[in-house]
């Protein structure tokens, strides 16, 4: 199993703090970035690789890669979504593809959360059963992802 985070997007409500920079690269605690929470999220669950899915400002990510890759003791590569200014992460997902035979730990590269999320999901699977983490207490905004 490796991780996968999909960090293609622009944050264009984020503006002016993306205007050159991935939303997945700004700072949330000291120099700590969303990122770096989301990686060492799955080194903590024992994950030895983990793919990015770039697209807006993807050499920033890519600059980062190797000094990231020691940080948390992943090998990591990256998958470019060209079409992420105009698509959402479906289509990242698409562009991602060829890695789910592989089994994937998934993680969007505009959320944080405790590396207790993926503990939950890798317990909880069974053979080849889709886990999702829901949070259930949080009132969600328009613009948030939903489940029905």
């Amino acid at each position: 199993m490796i991780g996968m985070v999909l960090a293609a997007g622009k944050g264009q409500r984020l503006q002016p703090l993306t205007a050159a920079l991935p939303k997945t690269l700004l700072p949330v605690d000291g120099e700590r970035t969303i990122l770096d929470i989301a990686l060492g999220n799955f080194s903590a669950v024992g994950l030895e690789e983990a793919v990015i899915v770039t697209g807006f400002a993807a050499e920033r990510i890519d600059e980062r890669l190797e000094a990231l890759s020691d940080r948390y003791g992943l090998a990591l590569r990256t998958v470019f979504n060209p079409k992420a200014l105009e698509w959402n992460n479906a289509y990242s997902l698409w562009c991602g593809r060829d890695e789910f035979a592989r089994g994937v730990l998934l993680a969007n590269g505009d959320t944080v959360h405790p590396s207790s999320v993926e503990e939950s999901l890798l317990s909880d699977r069974n053979g080849d059963d889709l886990v999702i983490a829901l949070d259930r207490a949080k009132t969600l905004g328009e613009e948030e992802m939903k489940v029905h």
